[in-house]
């Protein structure tokens, strides 16, 4: 029995001896037969080009990484069209053997040639434009339908989705590039919790070309916007692919899935013109909370029908669905802010309540923040910008300092964009922890104003919305809006 255990002892030892002796040998094979790399024999080393490319790859995903060259030059071209110059050339410098591919290399060196071309934007001067939910047909500005008062709130901070249309293929004419708030500035996290900001000098554009920033107030479908019966979306949805849309009731009462809003809306033009977007930008979208978000009764007093906090027509719109589900309306609700920032989209609180900033002390909008935070921020994650309902500032147009302490509230809390409502367009101001935007509305108002003269603001409108190129308003005014609209 003991001469069995050695013997086994003594085969096992010898196979490790051989084990090791296989691995030195095979070691010494891949390293030219000394373990010193730098003394391998050409053919044995990999390429300084090769390396790169796979070093590119694998920085890349799987579907991003082109498999032929005419597939690499297609991919690169999507990206220079919005002037990303940088990932058009990783893109073929991800294909391998693209130093040996002549059409290649000239697509590499136009790139490069295009981006040396380009300039830089000025980024203190960038218009903000905005606008809110479209209406689609002619419902919402008919007082016959929808009542005066509605009818006059409609055409007055509305616009149509046909006037939308014309907007944004003027200033698509007129060279405009669609650039985020995130583009203007550069963020560096400091120790203490705030963030430096600065004027981000590398946001480049080919001559010619302008940048400006968009956004979208109250994506929620209120209420009081009608359920299907003013022209407004009711909900937004994913389509069959993942994409973003709206539902929508027509006149007939039928519901459709489409680009019934600004977010799927512009998306689609984008696709279409793809030079409309600096990068893939997308525009922000200011929520509030009080009604949920996206069409869906998110905010969690909807869970109790006898909550004292809802209003009549949150109890009415319960009573309406006995079969409402707030968990499934959170998490479709979830499904839509997901989708919306992998297209480009970002989110801004626009206040819980819609309140105005202005009117409000620090500790109301202390309390208004974190009540907005206890209903979005499972639904949106984590935002630095607000965009303030009504355009009402916490302060005039000074720089902000931490002395006024509606500032030093939403500084620890962790905002750095806030944007106002100014008639000057492209006002934007830098402050060493912030950046400050004036934004100006899109609307029925600010349209009827720059089309009327003799009216209070036409000379402000007028003058913006030739700024941003958009012409012969009275062409696509709609005209079923009940006017004169004179005030906000």
């Amino acid at each position: 029995m003991r001469k069995r255990l050695i013997a086994k002892t003594i085969l096992l030892a010898a196979l490790l001896v051989l084990l090791v002796g296989i691995l030195i040998v095979h070691q010494r094979m891949t390293t030219g037969g000394t373990g010193d790399s730098s003394s391998s024999p050409a053919g044995d080393t990999v390429s300084t080009a090769e390396s790169a490319v796979e070093s590119t790859a694998a920085s890349m995903s799987t579907s991003e990484v082109p498999s032929t060259a005419d597939e690499a030059l297609a991919m690169s071209k999507k990206y220079e069209e919005q002037y990303d110059y940088d990932k058009a050339i990783s893109v073929i410098e991800s294909f391998p053997g693209y130093d040996q591919n002549q059409d290649l290399l000239a697509a590499i060196q136009t790139y490069t040639d295009e981006k040396a071309s380009c300039v830089a934007v000025d980024v203190t001067t960038v218009p903000h434009i905005f606008f809110h939910s479209l209406i689609n047909d002619d419902r919402g500005l008919e007082a016959s339908v929808v009542g005066e008062d509605r009818a006059k709130r409609n055409g007055t901070a509305m616009v149509t989705a046909d006037e939308f249309d014309h907007i944004i293929q003027d200033m698509y004419d007129n060279g405009y590039v669609l650039v985020s708030l995130d583009d203007l500035c550069v963020k560096t996290p400091n120790a203490d919790g705030t963030t430096t900001v600065t004027k981000n000098t590398s946001l480049l554009l080919p001559e010619g070309k302008k940048a400006f920033v968009l956004s979208e107030d109250d994506l929620s479908y209120y209420h009081t916007y009608g359920e299907g019966t003013q022209g407004y979306a009711t909900k937004m949805v994913l389509d069959k692919k993942g994409n973003v849309k709206c539902e929508y009731t027509d006149e007939n009462g039928d519901t459709k899935i489409g680009d019934y809003d600004v977010a799927p809306r512009l998306n689609t033009f984008i696709e279409k013109h793809p030079d409309f977007s600096y990068h893939g930008a997308r525009g922000t979208i200011a929520l509030t909370g009080y009604n949920g978000v996206f069409g869906y009764r998110t905010n969690d007093y909807y869970k109790d029908i006898n909550n004292p906090h809802l209003d009549k027509d949150q109890v009415d719109w319960l009573k309406e669905h006995p079969d409402f589900n707030w968990d499934e309306d959170v998490a479709n609700a979830t499904k839509i802010a997901n989708a919306l920032k992998a297209e480009g989209w970002t989110f801004a609180s626009h206040t819980y309540a819609h309140w105005n900033a202005s009117e409000k002390t620090a500790d109301e909008l202390k309390a208004d923040n974190e009540r907005w935070m206890t209903v979005n921020h499972n639904i949106v994650g984590d935002i630095d910008k607000i965009i303030f309902a009504f355009g009402g500032d916490i302060q005039d147009a000074t720089p902000y300092t931490t002395d006024n302490p509606k500032f030093a509230y939403f500084q620890s809390q962790g905002y750095v964009i806030y944007c106002n409502v100014d008639g000057n367009i492209g006002w934007t101001q830098f402050g060493d922890t912030y950046l400050r935007t004036g934004r100006v509305a899109m609307d029925g108002y600010t349209m009827y104003q720059a089309m009327t003269e003799g009216e209070k603001s036409h000379d402000t409108y007028a003058h913006d919305y030739q700024v941003l190129g958009v012409n012969d308003i009275s062409s696509f005014f709609d005209q079923n809006r009940i006017t004169p609209i004179e005030s906000e």
